[in-house]
């Protein structure tokens, strides 16, 4: 054990019989674990990570402490999350060794403003290195390794404000590019970015999608997946029938490739954009049954927008992350209206204390609430005659066109193009040209028509003459918007 005592200040450790327990574990003699083999813990195959490494911890007193750490966290946090906070820690441990800190007694507040300092000078996300250091000393004060308050690290955990004009989601500038030259990524890449903008799923999730994740009920296909962040098995609706027949391609395209020896949707390949076809495209050359890591997605999507130079309004070149597509499903939908409880069901943002609050929607309620969003419409205009009929292509383009409007209606909507001046008749949608309203709205017309009647006779008893005449005009609008309906509707 002597290569275990760093510091005389931590022989307490050594002297608790409870205590001896923990540090006889022979995992303490190494540097270097394997997560699968050394802790018995579930490896995400999409990351690149199968070890954890605390050689680069050059304090003796850090290793040992961070070492104790990371077995107690086994028993709540997942190997991902263990690897992050102890990359975290290693970083601490960096900037300690420039300021030669050589033992704990010289950690006070000066030294995590300097750190906090060292983290901005290096462009680094402050806030996930202060929870990881604040889930560290707290754990270290708890078991009694090490006493060091981390309320400075809370205040500016509270001090922090967030960034509102920062965009985490993909511009529809930017999403038209992609859209235009998604060609020129692999076949398998481009069924991999389909799925992601239409689902919104977790990248761990695209990427370990089972073979047989396509579910089948009565006539309504969903999407098996099991949950990366909860680890609960889930079936999302799929209302686009496009999505089935590319989920079934690519089932077709793996089991050619590896017959029943492969059990994921997707895969990875040995060599990246070596080769480049005739048409341009990149080719995805030996393709090997593992998942693909989440690095390596991201990386084919960034290598596109330089090859095609996809760049925001601003004219810089976008950066693609993951997690965009998954932010820019729900500002879609939260943009379109869909109830957040909705919303909630369908990213699956489930926590425990949660699930009380949403746990009573199930699938059923989901898919309603889609099949209203998707189904086909006949919009009419004030004059009754029918405008357009509008049929949804797909989830996500049409949660996009409802966004495109500009002025909110208290029903109907408004199909005024944005490129247009600002709205002259703004509270007085019945009488502008641009106004369109459906079989959905007939109700609500008609009680608007029984109501200017009331007003109208009112009006015309008290010898009101001007606003008779705005009111007939109204009165005309309506019962036009409704004949036109209920034309349609016979």
């Amino acid at each position: 054990m002597s290569n275990l005592n760093p510091l005389e200040e931590f022989q307490h450790l050594f002297e608790n019989a409870e205590m001896q327990k923990l540090l006889d574990n022979p995992l303490l003699k190494k540097d270097i674990w394997n997560i699968k083999d050394d802790l018995g813990m579930e490896i995400n195959e999409h990351y690149s990570s199968y070890r954890l490494n605390f050689e680069p911890l050059s304090q003796d007193w850090l290793k040992l402490l961070t070492k104790l750490f990371c077995l107690k966290k086994t028993k709540y946090l997942k190997s991902s999350s263990i690897a992050s906070q102890l990359s975290c820690i290693k970083k601490f441990s960096n900037f300690l060794e420039t300021k030669s800190v050589l033992n704990s007694s010289q950690i006070d507040n000066q030294l995590f403003d300097e750190f906090g300092y060292y983290l901005r000078s290096q462009k680094l996300s402050e806030t996930q290195y202060y929870r990881s250091l604040i889930s560290f000393f707290e754990t270290c004060r708890l078991e009694g390794w090490l006493n060091i308050n981390t309320y400075w690290f809370k205040g500016k955990l509270k001090q922090r404000k967030v960034n509102n004009h920062e965009i985490n989601y993909i511009p529809e500038e930017v999403w038209n590019q992609l859209q235009e030259n998604i060609y020129l990524l692999p076949i398998q890449l481009q069924r991999m970015v389909l799925i992601i903008r239409a689902t919104g799923l977790r990248i761990g999730e695209l990427l370990n999608l089972p073979l047989d994740c396509l579910r089948q009920r009565d006539k309504q296909w969903r999407l098996r997946v099991k949950s990366e962040k909860y680890d609960i098995e889930d079936e999302l609706p799929i209302n686009v029938s496009e999505l089935v027949t590319i989920i079934k391609e690519q089932q077709n395209y793996i089991r050619q490739l590896f017959g029943d020896s492969y059990d994921k949707l997707f895969c990875t390949s040995s060599i990246c954009r070596s080769q480049i076809l005739e048409n341009g495209q990149w080719e995805f050359r030996k393709p090997t049954p593992k998942v693909m890591l989440q690095l390596t997605f991201n990386k084919w999507l960034n290598s596109l927008a330089k090859k095609a130079n996809i760049c925001d309004s601003d004219g810089k070149l976008w950066h693609f992350k993951s997690h965009q597509f998954r932010k820019t499903v729900a500002t879609t939908m939260i943009n379109a209206g869909v109830r957040s409880l909705i919303i909630q069901k369908y990213l699956r943002h489930r926590t425990p204390d949660m699930l009380s609050h949403y746990a009573h929607i199930d699938t059923q309620s989901i898919e309603s609430e889609i099949k209203e969003l998707m189904k086909e419409k006949t919009y009419v205009d004030i004059t009754g005659s029918v405008a357009h009929t509008h049929r949804p292509k797909n989830l996500e383009t049409e949660l996009l066109r409802r966004k495109m409007y500009q002025v909110t209606t208290q029903y109907g909507e408004c199909h005024r193009p944005i490129l247009k001046a600002p709205c002259s008749t703004v509270n007085a949608c019945w009488r502008c040209k641009e106004w369109r309203v459906s079989s959905d709205d007939l109700a609500y017309l008609k009680e608007d028509l029984n109501r200017v009647e009331s007003e109208l006779n009112l009006a015309q008893n008290l010898g009101m003459k001007r606003q008779q005449q705005g009111l007939e005009d109204d009165l005309n609008n309506l019962k036009n918007c409704i004949q036109g309906l209920e034309v349609i509707n016979d």
